[in-house]
């Protein structure tokens, strides 16, 4: 397990436990986490979620198992694909099929951060101190603003990373937290490059905008990312507190490198005895990662009831080493009491 210790991410060890079913999740050991930068607690692994046989492919059936894992991405490229390494220049006079570059559709509303709203375009080419906090990156990993790939404007955050090893590089914010009705949305745009990790029962997990808070028994990290061999995306739950729990349904939409890609996350903890979760790519729910903490445990696993959720991260969060994702940029981002969409930002 990784976990953020103080300002730093820090190795615990890893656990892999066995699963009931793709949507019941997996047991084992969750670590535990301990408080990080400003007073956040963040926690991240090395191996968690492990899925059984019976677990869902990608072609949603079952998997042979392993744990849960990958990192993200979603369909076309923009212009040429850049080199191993490489980079491309900005998109935003370029987009391409699935979602549109910054010259597309309406002028977007103004960006405000304020109450349970948060905003961020980065157009300010720096990261806003009265918005995010930096949690240290893991080693090699940094975080910039700068206009390499740009979805809204000139702008956007480059988080960049080094191939096979774990890399952990996010923006922690609490300024809209506690959540009104302990429920909130967020919203990002996500590019990705070179390409994302794929092998026949790879483990892959990585997380691209999570929750993070606390239930009675322990902490807890909800969120969406990608996992497994064949770059689908992922809902997941981790409950570190004794006795832990994890679970996390995958999704039969595939991700892909090279195009700005807009992912969506709802967390609803209005029901303290649940946590229920959905998720959105492009404007388009993925049905199959809708969850309900308390469903999916059953019985087994009295360690599932929702936290009251205190800060929400965006970025990279790996939880095994990747071959081959290097760098993600992170554009438009939102955080709200209620439902977003793309549409804000020109998706046609």
């Amino acid at each position: 397990m990784y976990k953020l210790l103080g300002t730093a991410f820090v190795v615990l060890g890893c656990s892999n436990g066995d699963a009931d079913s793709r949507a019941q999740g997996a047991g084992g050991s969750a670590g535990t986490p301990s408080a990080g930068t400003g007073g956040l607690t963040m926690v991240t692994g090395s191996g968690g979620m492990p899925l059984a046989a019976g677990g869902e492919s990608a072609a949603g059936g079952t998997s042979a198992g392993g744990s849960i894992g990958a990192p993200p991405a979603v369909g076309g490229s923009i212009g040429a694909s850049p080199a191993a390494g490489g980079t491309t220049s900005r998109d935003a006079s370029a987009p391409d099929a699935g979602m549109a570059g910054k010259d597309a559709g309406p002028a977007k509303p103004l960006c405000v951060t304020a109450g349970t709203e948060l905003c961020d375009d980065f157009e300010s080419g720096h990261i806003d101190a009265a918005r995010w906090q930096s949690p240290k990156p893991s080693n090699g990993v940094t975080l910039t603003v700068d206009d390499v790939h740009a979805h809204g404007g000139k702008y956007a955050v480059h988080i960049h990373g080094v191939a096979d090893q774990i890399n952990n590089g996010v923006l922690a914010e609490n300024v809209t937290f506690p959540a009104k009705n302990n429920s909130f949305y967020a919203r990002i745009f996500a590019y990705f490059h070179p390409d994302l990790p794929a092998a026949p029962g790879g483990d892959f997990h990585t997380g691209f905008i999570v929750g993070s808070g606390k239930n009675a028994l322990g902490d807890v990290q909800a969120g969406m990312g990608l996992i497994g061999g064949e770059k689908q995306f992922l809902g997941y739950s981790i409950f570190y507190g004794s006795p832990s729990y994890e679970f996390g349904p995958w999704a039969n939409t595939h991700a892909m490198p090279e195009r700005w890609t807009c992912l969506e996350l709802f967390e609803n903890g209005a029901n303290p005895a649940t946590e229920i979760r959905k998720v959105w790519v492009d404007d388009k729910e993925l049905t199959e990662l809708e969850s309900d903490s308390a469903k999916a445990a059953g019985s087994e696993h009295p360690n599932h009831q929702s936290p009251t959720f205190d800060h929400v991260t965006v970025g990279l969060w790996e939880f095994h080493p990747s071959p081959t994702l290097t760098d993600m940029w992170v554009d438009d981002v939102r955080v709200s009491s209620s439902k977003i969409g793309c549409k804000d930002v020109g998706m046609p």
